[in-house]
């Protein structure tokens, strides 16, 4: 049964007035509980990092062509230009998956301008963008959007692409979101065809309702595959810092329940204690130096070429 933070912060200030040997009697719980109180009033302590899970659906482009081989297509070939049909887009660990598509009468005159707007708005209040194939595809697809409709640029924002993440720190036979899905839920991607898209563009309705829970599905994927990858993630942006958190915290996840090792973390010139997240596993270190001023003096270093 879930506590309340009433109830965790009523035992912290028995606590403060007790001491841990008598709220533990009086409150019949564990050191360990008593622990996990301590860091559920540091997590209500801080500022939430907004995390946005994202993921586009566009229409294909239409264009004359001589041939149905390799073709060098110039843009006067062009008859129709893409354009964004639906999103799909979670805030991290949140319930409520957001989404918009294109209304019939939108589609057959491909204009996404409403919902390039409401996902517009999500991304200004995001302090994090995940996505799959994000950095390739979803942003510079959602930047060219936003310009042509005459939008700002939404306010600053980290980026995870789980491709480049994939690719980076692991050989997967495959780093498609469909593979990755198979592999660490046992559950692809929704199965579709061309026909789709051309229904879509037709304005089918149907059609239409039916992208968007492919588009869904996609986000319900990525978020699982996120939280597998992210404690591999080396530069993940530091969640802390964004909490504006006053404690130690996991700069992967944000979690207080970590422990300090006693391996440690080299530089050429430093040496600093390595700690383990509890709650996503990753491993990162303190940033003050385990070796003093003296101890360094003495040090030398290979020559850089």
């Amino acid at each position: 049964m879930a506590v309340s933070i009433f109830h965790v912060e009523k035992v912290l200030a028995y606590l403060n007035e007790n001491g841990e040997s008598e709220t533990l009697k009086h409150y019949g719980i564990t050191a360990e509980t008593l622990r996990r109180y301590e860091r559920k009033k540091k997590f209500y302590e801080t500022k939430q990092p907004h995390i946005l899970l994202l993921d586009m659906e566009t229409c294909f482009m239409e264009v004359r062509a001589w041939n149905l081989g390799k073709n060098y297509l110039q843009h006067g070939q062009i008859i129709n230009d893409w354009f964004f049909l639906s999103w799909s887009a979670r805030w991290l660990f949140d319930s409520k998956t957001m989404c918009d598509v294109l209304t019939p009468e939108e589609a057959i005159k491909k204009d996404d301008k409403r919902i390039c707007q409401s996902i517009w708005k999500l991304i200004n209040d995001a302090n994090i963008l995940i996505g799959h194939n994000l950095l390739k595809f979803d942003l510079p697809k959602l930047n060219t959007r936003f310009i042509i409709h005459g939008f700002a640029p939404p306010l600053p924002y980290n980026t995870i692409d789980t491709l480049l993440i994939a690719r980076k720190y692991f050989s997967f036979s495959s780093n498609r979101l469909d593979y990755l899905g198979k592999i660490f839920r046992n559950k692809g991607k929704i199965k579709t065809d061309f026909d789709l898209w051309i229904e879509c563009a037709k304005g089918n309705e149907q059609a239409l309702a039916q992208m968007v829970e492919y588009n869904i599905e996609d986000v319900n994927l990525l978020e699982n595959v996120y939280i597998l990858l992210r404690p591999w993630i080396k530069s993940h942006p530091n969640l802390p810092l964004i909490m504006e958190a006053k404690h130690p915290a996991c700069p992967n996840c944000g979690s207080f329940d970590i422990t300090e090792t006693d391996d440690f973390y080299y530089t050429p010139v430093n040496k600093y204690t390595t700690v383990r997240c509890n709650n996503c596993g990753a491993p990162s270190h303190k940033r003050l130096s385990e070796i003093t001023p003296k101890e360094k003096g003495v040090l030398l270093r290979s020559n850089a070429r």
